[in-house]
């Protein structure tokens, strides 16, 4: 009986407290705003009855144990895919290692082929950049040779070089317009430019005259002066000379590069002198006789002085020309080239001597040099023996060279056996053996090589012993298209035993001949047993304007084995404007 009652009592106590258990917690309302009213709670929903025979695990017990056997069966799953990766491991390991050696192996193949590729290339860059080095220095020593006077005397006239300059420089324009001689000025200007020098002098003189504190004024009588002396009549030089003499200070403030105070009065002066102005020579001779003094600006009066001198009468200033030529220092040296180039221009019977004495025993190079030309055009062939005995006895290379080029002038057979001398003589410098090759090249008159002389530079060939001097003769040869020099070349590109450079060299001759077929270029192709020989016939192939000389190069660019001729025979095509040449390129990129 109290059994029973207590079970009801602990039933009654555990009832209630079990199904508050399985009822989930109502959420936690926040607090509201002081202002806001507080919501009616809803009523809650009662409470489910409570199971009392449910049990748990009696439950779950069959989705553990499907769990269970699901855990498993992925287990097992995982266990046989990490076997058979391992499986698939073993298996490629083989083709893994194998694959892995083949790429090494490319590697080091890649790696070496551009090694070899590379020094290929260099020596081949090298041996292009030297030749294309050789040929322009060719080109700019034949264009020296040919010009040689002309830049000799170039050198020379500083005298006629200072007049051009002295006469085609013109007054400034105007810079001061509130200045009250503006307007006047720019007259002047204007009346100067356009060759009316009488008015121009007056105007100048105006602005002179009325407006002496100027902003013109010492521009304005600088160029009365100068305006003056153009006139030209006896009264406007002495009115010209009295101007530079009295504001000879004064000068000194002028612009450089805008005028020339001591030319301009120099040219005075030998104007005056050669119409008879005995004071006007005399000061002339008294200046350019001066050797105490080494200013520039000094020197260069003294210069114009001589020109001056020299246009009036050469014979009366023979006596300055040779003091001046005896003159040894680095100071006279633009006087002593002003003294060759009169006694070039107007030869006398001291010329020679005074010429010869110039080129064996001047300090300066250069003025040897000039003697040495000047010596060529005044002696002619009596100067042949003289500069023979200068190569002789000179060790000098800028003078022996030099000599070479003055006999090279001289157009006459004994000439030119001095030359063939000087080419076979083996204890002359080389440098000096090639300069005499080139000079038997050399036009002129604007004729070209003579049939004796291409004769004997084919034979030569054979004689010389150097590969600079053989390179010299190809050269030369080359210059000339005949049918004897292409099958000259012809024999050299294709003989096998020459060097690959002399062959190449050939090939570049050969490439300028527009006379060589190009059956004959293709067979060279053939014959051809190195990159740089090919590549010279490639070159040669794309200068020809056939359509046939495209063809080639597009079979080459699609079937040489050599995938270095294959790019260069792109490249050349490339620069071809030709439209076969574009289709040929078209062609090989949509080749499958």
């Amino acid at each position: 009986m109290n059994h029973t009652f207590m079970n009801y009592v602990l039933l009654g106590t555990v009832a209630p407290v079990m199904a508050l258990a399985q009822t989930p917690p109502l959420p936690i309302t926040p607090p509201s705003p002081p202002t806001a009213s507080i919501p009616r709670v809803a009523p809650s929903a009662p409470a489910p009855k409570f199971d009392f025979r449910f049990d748990v695990l009696s439950e779950l017990a069959p989705g553990l144990e499907e769990v269970g056997m699901h855990l498993d069966g992925v287990r097992e799953q995982a266990m046989q895919e990490l076997e058979a990766a391992r499986a698939r491991v073993q298996i490629a390991q083989p083709n893994i290692q194998i694959a892995m050696e083949q790429a090494r192996a490319n590697m080091e193949r890649a790696r070496e082929d551009s090694r070899f590729g590379v020094q290929e290339q260099r020596v081949q860059l090298q041996e292009q950049t030297r030749m294309q080095v050789q040929e322009r220095t060719r080109m700019v020593q034949e264009m020296q040779r040919d010009f040689a006077y002309q830049k000799s005397a170039e050198l020379s006239q500083l005298g006629a070089l200072r007049s051009d300059w002295l006469l085609s420089v013109k007054p400034r324009a105007a810079w001061a317009s509130e200045d009250p001689a503006d307007s006047l000025y720019r007259a002047a200007r204007e009346s100067i430019n356009r060759g009316e020098y009488r008015h121009a002098a007056q105007l100048f003189n105006e602005v002179t005259t009325k407006f002496p504190k100027s902003k013109y004024a010492l521009d304005c009588a600088y160029w009365e002066a100068f305006a003056r002396y153009r006139s030209g009549t006896t009264d406007d030089l002495r009115a010209a000379l009295k101007i530079l003499d009295e504001g000879k200070d004064k000068f000194a403030y002028l612009r450089s590069g805008e005028s020339d105070v001591a030319g301009l009065r120099a040219r005075v002066q030998g104007a005056l002198a050669a119409r008879g102005d005995a004071s006007a020579a005399r000061q002339l001779q008294a200046e350019a006789a001066q050797n105490t003094s080494c200013d520039r600006e000094d020197v260069s009066v003294r210069a114009e002085a001589l020109s001056a001198l020299g246009q009036m009468d050469i014979a009366s200033a023979m006596p300055v020309v040779k003091k001046v030529l005896a003159r040894r220092d680095e100071c006279t040296v633009e006087l002593r080239r002003r003294a060759l180039y009169l006694i070039g221009r107007q030869p006398s019977a001291d010329a020679v001597p005074l010429l010869l004495d110039v080129a064996k025993n001047d300090t300066d190079s250069g003025i040897r040099s000039e003697a040495m030309s000047w010596l060529s055009r005044t002696a002619g062939d009596q100067a042949v023996p003289m500069l023979e005995d200068l190569l002789k006895t000179s060790t000098d290379e800028r003078t022996q060279r030099s000599a070479v080029t003055a006999l090279g002038s001289i157009d006459t057979d004994k000439a030119r056996k001095a030359i063939h001398t000087i080419i076979e003589r083996t204890d002359v410098l080389e440098r000096v053996r090639i300069d005499a090759i080139q000079s038997l090249a050399r036009d002129r008159d604007n004729r070209m090589m003579s049939a004796d002389d291409m004769q004997y530079l084919r034979a030569l060939y054979a004689k010389v012993e150097t590969q600079r001097l053989k390179e010299a003769v190809l050269s030369a040869v080359g210059r000339v298209e005949t049918a004897e020099n292409e099958q000259f070349l012809l024999g050299i590109a294709r003989t096998e035993t020459e060097s690959p450079s002399l062959r190449a060299a050939a090939l570049q001759r050969l490439g300028r001949m527009q006379t060589v077929s190009l059956n004959e270029i293709g067979k060279l192709y053939e014959a051809a047993d190195s990159r740089s020989m090919r590549e010279q016939v490639l070159q040669a192939l794309s200068q020809r304007q056939e359509p046939e000389a495209i063809d080639k190069l597009v079979e080459v660019a699609k079937k040489d084995t050599d995938y270095n001729i294959r790019r260069y025979a792109i490249q050349l095509l490339s620069r071809s404007n030709n439209p076969k040449a574009l289709q040929g390129i078209r062609d090989l990129l949509e080749k499958p």
